[in-house]
């Protein structure tokens, strides 16, 4: 990735309070170029629009929900990093996560830090 190039992030989050404030982080304190969608449809549309580097995404939101979300970008190319933000813990839900598309599974309260690095490293590599 050219240094020239900002790194883009999709923040796709129903609980508009989680998503402004992720989306704070990342773009104020990681400096990444960041898009916020509040719900599953727009996160899609927005995507397809202007594919993005990364996707932090939450998995429990109504109508199409974040497993639908990563099947359906995980066939953008080039493809995007999708990173699952969910209040649901155990090894099962993080199976769905990894067999829909998703590349990391992460517990909410997520540490924006870990997330800032992943995005890091996958852009960096």
């Amino acid at each position: 990735m050219s240094d020239t190039k900002s790194v883009s992030v999709l923040v796709v989050e129903d609980n508009i309070d989680v998503a402004d404030s992720t989306a704070r982080f990342l773009r104020v304190g990681a400096g990444f170029d960041v898009k916020v969608a509040y719900n599953g449809e727009a996160g899609v549309k927005a995507a397809h629009a202007d594919p993005p580097d990364a996707v932090v995404c939450d998995l429990s939101m109504p109508r199409m929900n974040g497993l639908l979300v990563a099947e359906e970008l995980s066939r953008l190319v080039p493809r995007p990093l999708l990173i699952a933000v969910t209040a649901f813990a155990g090894a099962y839900p993080e199976d769905l996560a990894l067999l829909a598309g998703f590349d990391h599974y992460l517990q909410k309260p997520a540490d924006p830090f870990a997330i800032e690095a992943l995005i890091r490293n996958h852009t960096q590599a």
